[in-house]
């Protein structure tokens, strides 16, 4: 059973290579211009470091961030920190967390979605966010492709985070295309012996698959966007589910 999570290392990496105020491909001013209109409370779902949270919070946005690495939050409690921030953060996994009635939006970008382990997990973390969001509330979440995959691969690299020099080794170890997954075996080395081992498993859904989850689920009104509308890139990565419940 995969449980994907960041622990220790992995979120420090995270940290140092995607600080708060990264923009990757052009999800932070995409979900800006989706989020300054918003007047109630949102929701972001896989809050991790603040990456997107901390910018957010400084256009006034009213924000609750939730996130089941409590690593991850604790490097969002020092960025909210280090920016003069506040707000509240809450560790849980997502298919406990329900507040009815409550979010005028839900947010979940990049491939945060695409880490729940199974479709049954999903389907029940869809269902809590219906359940959380007022009457017209807007569900915002990005699907990503494993247009990059390659099974077998594998890559190594050294980071300098915090004055430790960490060996990452990422291995595609395989991908499944009847039960739509991939695979990936990321370890950590300081001086040579292993400190972190992550066996991550990014699911993927169909344009179709996936509206008609969410239609089960009650939700209308199913935008899709590709690509955040960056039209620089020219292979399509991320489809964006904009929909009301």
């Amino acid at each position: 059973m995969f449980k994907n999570k960041y622990e220790k290392y992995s979120s420090m990496l995270y940290d140092e290579t995607k600080p708060s105020g990264t923009s990757v491909d052009g999800d932070l001013e995409f979900y800006k211009n989706i989020l300054l209109p918003i007047e109630g409370k949102v929701l972001e779902a896989g809050v991790g470091n603040g990456r997107l949270l901390v910018p957010f919070l400084k256009y006034k946005i009213d924000l609750v961030g939730v996130d089941k690495s409590s690593e991850m939050l604790k490097l969002c409690k020092n960025n909210l920190q280090i920016n003069n921030l506040s707000c509240e953060l809450i560790c849980a996994d997502l298919k406990n967390y329900l507040v009815k009635n409550y979010f005028e939006m839900i947010i979940m970008p990049n491939a945060s979605f695409c880490l729940i382990e199974n479709r049954i997990d999903a389907k029940i973390i869809l269902k809590n966010f219906y359940e959380s969001l007022i009457h017209n509330g807007q569900l915002v979440l990005d699907l990503i492709f494993p247009v990059e995959f390659v099974a077998g691969a594998s890559h190594e690299y050294i980071h300098n985070v915090k004055g430790i020099k960490l060996l990452v080794k990422n291995y595609s170890q395989t991908i499944n295309w009847i039960e739509q997954y991939t695979i990936n075996k990321i370890q950590y080395f300081i001086n040579e012996e292993i400190q972190e081992e992550q066996n991550v498993k990014l699911s993927w859904y169909g344009v179709e698959e996936f509206k008609s989850i969410l239609n089960e689920i009650g939700f209308k009104e199913i935008e899709v966007v590709l690509n955040y509308n960056n039209k620089k890139l020219i292979n399509l990565k991320t489809v964006t589910f904009i929909c009301k419940k």
